[in-house]
């Protein structure tokens, strides 16, 4: 649920309510505001700020001021042009199509990126360092961005599992130790199964990453560092997944490749060594042949 929504549906007292709708009328511009100011033009108190802040789940003002903008600052400059359920019409051509679903996905990536943030993704590489297994778990398509991260993980000598809803998937989740990292993907946060297994790891002290869409629901509150996907789609209504999916899959490779830097020569040669001794294969376009092989011939 998005934080206005949230505003909008939790009961609030008369002179609570006052200040809502002020902070909701003013959007980006409550930046602007200190407690003082907004007590004076709502003719309440600043601590009555405190007290709607921790009532929305916050420990403070401040900590519900930086969400609150948060939320506004995407919401105002984050409008696809593409229809993100809908990216096409029956009538276009099929390199209309093509075109469109392009458009799309670029401006997918870059809606991701303007979510990631430093500290953030900071926190998660080294969550990914710390670990000694990472456990990513996902359901239904989802699972494809995760068997890809999955492999990534695993040509550089990083112990790394990828597990779908099946029976044996909340045992997986059990046999986690706080020595391992949990990933949960759920685009809307509220996927029943994904929702149980990241209950399972909290009670394990596993740590947690969520990949998800903006706002709060049951997962993010749940885990211990939380990374956005572009939010855009909605639940049913879509033709497919084509801007969720891609989201998604940038924040995987972003973390696959900041977590490769991290001993960068090892990496590169653990999977490059990886590659020569299991991937041989004989290649006869001269763009993607390796130079070892150019000067055989």
């Amino acid at each position: 649920m998005l934080l206005q929504e949230k505003m909008k549906n939790t009961k609030f007292s008369p002179s609570e309510e006052i200040v809502i709708d002020f902070i909701l009328t003013k959007q980006e511009r409550i930046k602007d505001y200190s407690t003082t100011m907004i007590a004076g033009e709502t003719y309440t108190s600043p601590s009555l700020l405190v007290r709607i802040s921790k009532k929305l789940g916050f420990s403070g003002y401040n900590n519900f001021k930086n969400a609150f903008l948060e939320e506004v600052q995407y919401l105002h400059k984050s409008h696809l042009n593409i229809d993100a359920n809908q990216p096409f019409l029956k009538t276009d051509s099929i390199m209309n199509i093509a075109n469109k679903i392009t458009q799309l996905k670029t401006e997918s990536l870059n809606d991701t990126l303007s979510l990631i943030h430093h500290d953030t993704l900071q926190k998660a590489v080294r969550a990914l360092q710390k670990s000694n297994t990472v456990k990513v778990f996902g359901v239904s398509n989802l699972s494809f961005p995760a068997e890809e991260f999955i492999f990534k993980l695993r040509h550089i000598g990083k112990n790394a599992e990828v597990f779908v809803l099946n029976s044996n998937i909340y045992q997986e989740a059990m046999m986690a130790n706080s020595n391992d990292l949990g990933i949960c993907l759920s685009y809307s946060g509220e996927s029943g199964e994904i929702i149980k297994i990241a209950n399972i790891l909290k009670k394990k002290n596993v740590p947690i990453i969520a990949i998800t869409s903006i706002g709060e629901n049951s997962l993010t509150r749940l885990a211990d560092i939380v990374l956005r996907v572009t939010t855009r789609e909605k639940s049913y209504s879509k033709i497919g997944a084509y801007s969720s999916l891609e989201s998604i899959s940038l924040i995987l490779d972003v973390l696959y490749s900041c977590f490769f830097t991290t001993a960068y020569d090892q990496h590169y040669t653990f999977k490059t060594e990886l590659a020569k001794n299991t991937e041989s294969r004989e290649i006869t376009n001269l763009i993607i042949q390796e130079n070892e092989q150019n000067e055989k011939e």
